[in-house]
């Protein structure tokens, strides 16, 4: 005699069982997320998710360079347009302000549907290419801010936002590590270039240098755009169970329902988020902006600065993309408080390096300080969602990321002024880095602090219910 179905796989109202096949479909778990079970996304975007990663990946190495190039170059640029140090700053401060405070219109235009990746990915490559090409050919200061501060500011904006956004998005069951990756290309694509700029890059090659950059950032950021494609709202790969995933064992509970962006501001957590985001931004880019400047000035060889720059760089790539590993796995929040302290910890070995003229040393703390700089906008992005949920997310993450025009007006305004007006070199290099070590530190006591904003809650069991059509356990 045959034996019945179990209930739990044929009555309605309940799921299969969680060791059987996912049904295709869209399903809810406890705290309200929706997982919408496939299709593939080779049936929706023509290729694997690996590939789409990829290309993200590579249009994000392209335009990287507008942020992590500048401050090597910087003493070129100033010689070929006569402008003062100081003053040849002010473009990348507009920059990094324009670049951060885009990430909030963009991801309104993404889930509007006016601006997807495929559209918005090639665009921001061009405007991105615009800017380097004014950059070398500027006829003023005022035409440098807005071509590269402001066009270009909108260009790389575009470029990041759109490919980590759609690095979460392929990935729902490990963000914080793709997302991280992706993020990690735009660091170290711009490695060759930080390291060559201090030691090859003269005034009379600048033109060209930024003719040639534009072209590979075009170039690279049109060929992959095109390819880019979204998947639905609320995806789910068809491959990974979302039962499973949503019992898994966590560091943390997840966030007990989604929060608007005003909830999220009005709870604490948000504006702690902030004071994070600001001042590790400040402190990673007034290393970019001055440093090359600084070191220069303090007798180091200009091999010595491209070392330190490059292992900075580099470190900040790499050092996103293993916070992205650490957070899957680990503690977020403690995660990245101890990152963020390491980072204040090697500014401090780093004034050691100046003040006794080592090179070898400056190179060796430069990896943590650019460690600690890397693995804050992972981190942060996937705490964001923890605390307020995953619907609604992008804009609370377009929040989040903003604070870093705050802390690049900060950062790159210090240097500004530490180069146009500090005292000796050597002596504004140990300000300027004692500075940001504080605003390092002062970012890691906040991270150590955070807290979710509301007690999460649980269904209370009082008698044997059945749970509702399409929910997850």
């Amino acid at each position: 005699m045959d034996t019945a179905p179990s209930p739990s796989a044929t009555r309605d109202g309940y799921l299969p069982s969680p060791y059987s096949p996912p049904p295709d479909g869209v399903y809810r778990d406890w705290s309200g997320r929706r997982y919408r079970v496939g299709p593939a996304a080779v049936e929706l975007a023509g290729c694997g998710r690996s590939r789409l990663l990829g290309l993200a990946a590579a249009a994000l190495a392209a335009v990287g360079v507008l942020q992590y190039g500048y401050g090597a170059a910087l003493p070129a640029v100033a010689a070929a347009h006569g402008w003062q140090p100081g003053a040849a700053l002010l473009p990348f401060a507009v920059w990094a302000l324009v670049q951060a405070v885009c990430a909030a219109p963009a991801a309104r235009l993404r889930a509007s549907g006016l601006l997807p990746p495929r559209a918005a990915v090639p665009l921001g490559a061009l405007l991105s290419a615009l800017a380097l090409i004014t950059l070398g050919s500027a006829p003023g200061l005022g035409w440098a801010v807005l071509g590269y501060g402001v066009v270009g500011g909108v260009g790389a904006g575009l470029v990041y936002h759109s490919c980590v956004h759609l690095a979460a998005a392929w990935y729902p069951e490990r963000p914080t590590w793709h997302t991280a990756f992706t993020g990690g290309a735009f660091a170290l694509g711009t490695v060759p270039v930080a390291v060559a700029a201090p030691t090859a890059l003269d005034p009379g090659s600048l033109p060209a240098a930024c003719a040639v950059l534009a072209g590979v950032v075009a170039a690279v950021g049109v060929a992959c755009g095109r390819r880019l494609h979204a998947p639905p709202p609320d995806w789910w790969p068809p491959e990974t169970d979302p039962r499973r995933w949503a019992l898994r064992p966590r560091s943390g509970p997840a966030a007990c329902r989604d929060h608007s962006p005003t909830e999220a501001w009005r709870s604490g957590a948000l504006p702690a988020l902030h004071i994070v985001v600001a001042g590790a931004g400040a402190a990673a880019l007034f290393d970019l902006a001055a440093l090359p400047s600084l070191l220069a000035g303090s007798g180091f060889t200009p091999v010595a600065v491209a070392a330190a720059m490059g292992a900075l760089v580099a470190a900040s790539g790499l050092g996103r993309i293993a916070a992205g590993h650490w957070g899957e796995y680990g503690d977020r929040r403690r995660v990245l408080s101890a990152t963020l302290a390491c980072g204040a910890v090697a500014h401090l070995g780093m004034i050691g390096a100046v003040a006794a003229g080592s090179s070898g040393a400056l190179v060796l703390f430069a990896v943590p300080a650019g460690l600690g700089a890397g693995a804050c906008y992972p981190l942060t992005r996937a705490l964001a969602e923890d605390f307020f949920g995953v619907r609604g997310s992008a804009r609370i993450h377009g929040l989040v990321y903003s604070a870093k025009g705050a802390g690049g007006l900060l950062g790159v305004g210090a240097a500004a002024a530490l180069v146009a007006w500090g005292p000796g070199a050597g002596d504004a290099a140990v300000i300027g880095l004692a500075a940001a070590g504080a605003t390092a530190a002062l970012a890691a006591g906040t991270a150590a602090r955070l807290r979710r904003p509301v007690l999460t809650r649980t269904i209370p069991r009082t008698r044997a219910t059945a749970p509702p059509h399409g929910s997850l356990p």
